[in-house]
């Protein structure tokens, strides 16, 4: 790749020289060109730079997911979907800057509200230098924040000059904005709730993410899908789905007893490529780049298999019908979930994380069964998020989203 890259800085490099050749006029303006000499074949064309802006293309091939599309040779679309850093060329930007940055608009509404800067600002040559989209400590496997679903954007390049003898004007600031396609990002999946259940009856899914729906509302998921863990030839499709948000799928599996006890890795699918969950890193992919999905994580669900009579019928399961955030005077905030058929020695998940303090409030006549739970501390970081209640006997509810927030903490 090394070669072919010095290749084509040569042939533009010649290009660039023979093409300032001209022939004078008797009045000095230039009247004739020469004919620059015919680019080989075998390099593919640099791409078209904009005015005033540099070419800018990545540094080799970009490795991304299994079923996510590949990245043209010398173009940025796609990507968004790369694992970890990604290093890119600029070609004749026509000065070296000390700042690069990415932007990224996060709600479709084509204003940039997020800046992404570069690192390793890398000069080449008086004609190229690079740098790097760094992978985030909140994504891993990812250099753009999982809000940002791709599309075209901005970089922006700039630099800050002093006064000195080479500038007697004065401090200033050269700055240049130039349009880049990162191209549509393939869904995301977050994770899933509950992370177990029963496969001879059918179990309901709730899988956060992100780009389930693209910026003109059209959806970006078309199939959602399980594949057993260790034997990609069992894979079991979702009998519906339903995408209740951008952030949020709900869908319904229906395994069957035949896979008691087998872990299913989760996956969605879109026109734009199927979400990550690696179990090994591809070719090409960098050093240390974390499988999973892009915070590292595999999402996976597990088969407990068919139900045994007495602690799987209806009548223990609990069911769940709400949720409310409230502040006391103290400032502490207070989550509450109604609902019934909660036991006695219940727990419960909110966005998948276990709570510090729970309370069983509003017991029936017998004292084991109640309609209501009390959630104090560690619970604001995990809403909106979904709410799974697990009886003492294994089983579990149906997941139910709770769009409450904590406000002003």
């Amino acid at each position: 790749m090394a070669k072919i890259k010095n290749a084509i800085i040569a042939v533009f490099v010649s290009f660039v020289v023979v093409a300032s050749m001209v022939v004078a006029g008797k009045d000095g303006t230039a009247s004739a060109a020469i004919e620059p000499p015919p680019v080989s074949t075998s390099i593919s064309p640099l791409p078209a730079a904009q005015d005033g802006c540099p070419i800018i293309f990545p540094d080799g091939q970009v490795a991304v997911a299994p079923n996510q599309p590949a990245v043209p040779n010398q173009s940025t679309v796609g990507i968004i979907n790369a694992l970890c850093d990604v290093t890119l060329d600029f070609i004749r930007c026509g000065f070296t800057p000390t700042s690069v940055s990415i932007a990224c608009d996060t709600n479709g509404d084509a204003i940039s509200d997020i800046s992404i800067p570069l690192k390793n600002i890398n000069v080449i040559n008086n004609l190229l230098f690079q740098a790097t989209i760094p992978a985030l400590s909140t994504t891993p496997g990812s250099a753009f924040p999982l809000v940002c679903c791709g599309g075209e954007t901005t970089i922006t390049l700039s630099r800050t000059v002093t006064a000195g003898d080479d500038n007697a004007f004065g401090t200033f600031t050269q700055t240049i904005t130039c349009s880049i396609d990162l191209g549509i990002r393939a869904p995301v999946v977050i994770s899933a709730t509950p992370s177990d259940g029963d496969c001879a009856n059918g179990q309901n899914l709730l899988i956060p993410g992100t780009c389930f729906v693209l910026a003109d509302g059209k959806p970006n998921v078309t199939s959602v899908f399980a594949v057993e863990l260790g034997n990609p030839n069992n894979i079991i499709q979702a009998e519906n789905f339903v995408i209740l948000t951008p952030n949020l799928i709900d869908a319904f599996f229906r395994p069957g007893p035949a896979q008691a006890g087998k872990t299913f890795l989760l996956f969605v699918k879109g026109p734009n490529g199927t979400s990550r969950n690696l179990t090994s890193l591809p070719p090409l992919a960098p050093a240390g780049c974390p499988l999973g999905n892009e915070q590292g994580v595999k999402v996976t669900f597990r088969c407990k298999g068919t139900s045994v009579p007495g602690s799987g019928d209806a009548a223990s399961i609990a069911v769940l019908s709400g949720c409310r955030v409230d502040r006391d005077d103290d400032g502490l905030f207070t989550l509450s979930i109604f609902g019934n058929g909660i036991r006695d020695g219940a727990t419960l998940t909110v966005g998948g994380v276990t709570p510090k303090k729970v309370k069983l409030r509003d017991p029936d006549a017998s004292g084991n069964v109640f309609s209501r739970i009390t959630v104090r501390k560690k619970f604001c970081e995990s809403l909106p998020g979904a709410i799974v209640i697990t009886n003492p006997d294994g089983t579990s509810s149906a997941p139910v989203f709770c769009p409450e927030r904590c406000m002003n903490q």
